[in-house]
C-alpha cells in the first residue's frame, strides 16, 4: 500500500532518506545497548530481574519502531542502507541506577535525533513525514523520558547507588509492577 505524497524535490528526498537511515542506525544501536543492559542486570551477581525485563522490553520496542521506519522508507521509494552498528564502548554499568541513567541519556539522544528529523520534514512541508513521526515516535519519547526520569529520581531517593537494597526494592516493587502491566 503506497502512500500518496505531493511531489517533493529530489534533493530533499535524498536528504530525508539519509536522515531516516541515520535514525535507523541510531535506533538499532539503542536496541543493542538495551539488550546489553538487560543481560547485565540478569547476571547472578547483579540479580535485578525486573530491570532486565524492562531493558529487554525497551530493546524490543526500538526494534519494532525501527521496522516502522524501514517500511516508511520503502514506501517513499528510499533505499535502506544498513551500516555497521556503532561499537559499544565497554559498559560496566556497576548497578541498576547507572544503567537507568545511561538509558535516560540514550532516550534523550534518540529524542533529539527524532526532533531533528521532524524539523527537516517540517521545513520542507512534508506533512506525511511529520504526521508519521508524531504518531509513532514523538509522544512516546516524551512519555519514556518522563518515566525514566522518575525512575532515576526514585532510585536516588531510596538511597541508590550507596544502598544496594534500594535497587532490589525498586526492582521488585516498582519495576516488578510495571512489567506485570506490560
Amino acid at each position: 500500500m503506497a502512500m500518496e505524497q505531493p511531489e517533493m524535490e529530489p534533493r530533499y528526498l535524498a536528504e530525508s532518506n539519509a536522515a531516516i537511515n541515520s535514525q535507523i542506525q541510531l535506533q538499532l544501536y539503542a536496541a543493542y545497548i538495551y539488550l546489553s543492559m538487560a543481560f547485565f542486570c540478569n547476571q547472578d551477581e547483579v540479580a535485578l530481574v525486573n530491570f532486565a525485563l524492562y531493558f529487554l522490553c525497551q530493546s524490543q520496542k526500538w526494534m519494532e519502531s525501527t521496522e516502522k521506519l524501514f517500511h516508511f522508507l520503502i514506501q517513499r521509494n528510499g533505499s535502506l542502507v544498513l551500516g555497521r552498528i556503532a561499537d559499544q564502548q565497554r559498559h560496566d554499568w556497576c548497578d541498576g541506577l547507572m544503567a537507568m541513567e545511561c538509558a535516560l541519556h540514550l532516550e534523550k539522544t534518540l529524542n533529539q535525533s527524532l526532533l531533528q528529523l521532524y524539523q527537516l520534514a517540517n521545513s520542507k512541508g512534508d506533512a506525511c513525514f511529520c504526521s508519521f513521526l508524531k504518531r509513532h515516535f514523538l509522544q512516546q519519547q516524551v512519555e519514556i523520558i518522563k518515566e525514566m526520569g522518575g525512575y532515576v529520581t526514585n532510585l536516588r531517593q531510596l538511597g541508590a547507588p550507596g544502598n544496594r537494597l534500594a535497587e532490589h526494592f525498586f526492582d521488585r516493587l516498582t519495576l516488578g509492577e510495571s512489567t506485570k502491566e506490560n
